[in-house]
């Protein structure tokens, strides 16, 4: 009781406890007990570090450059300055120099510089569907390819 006389003590002619105060208190200590125990848990249970199985690539790094080349070839975008009409990405990254790099869990990840920025692409290694990669953070103007 001596907590309890701590926490809330009995005040007022009738010396209730059951107060507005007392609910506050109980429900603060409470939740923050709870998110203690929480985050123990959350500790407890992830502490050890989850591997994932690597799965194989079964195309080489000219096949999906070529997939995302055909990707640039097909793509519009509107400009810097969202100009009126739409012109081809490829026009854009013609002369630009590709790479690639395997993820090692089943997508590429192809990458060029245009304006001096680097632009990225997925590509899944079983279907080769191409997508664009939001990997871009700048504040530099870009082109949507």
């Amino acid at each position: 009781m001596s907590i309890l006389d701590t926490i809330a003590p009995r005040r007022g002619p009738k010396q209730r406890r059951l107060t507005k105060t007392f609910a506050a208190k109980t429900t603060f200590y409470v939740s923050v007990a709870l998110g203690a125990l929480f985050i123990l848990g959350s500790v407890w249970l992830y502490e050890n570090d989850r591997t994932l199985k690597e799965i194989p690539a079964t195309r080489d790094t000219f096949a999906v450059i070529d997939e995302v080349q055909e990707y640039l070839k097909i793509a519009r975008h509107r400009g810097f300055l969202n100009q009126d009409e739409p012109a081809s990405c490829w026009d854009s990254f013609e002369d630009a120099k590709f790479s690639a790099e395997y993820l090692l869990y089943g997508s590429w990840r192809i990458d060029a510089y245009f304006s001096l920025v680097r632009y990225y692409w997925r590509v899944d290694d079983k279907t080769l569907a191409v997508t664009r990669d939001r990997w871009l953070r700048t504040n530099i103007s870009t082109i949507e390819c």
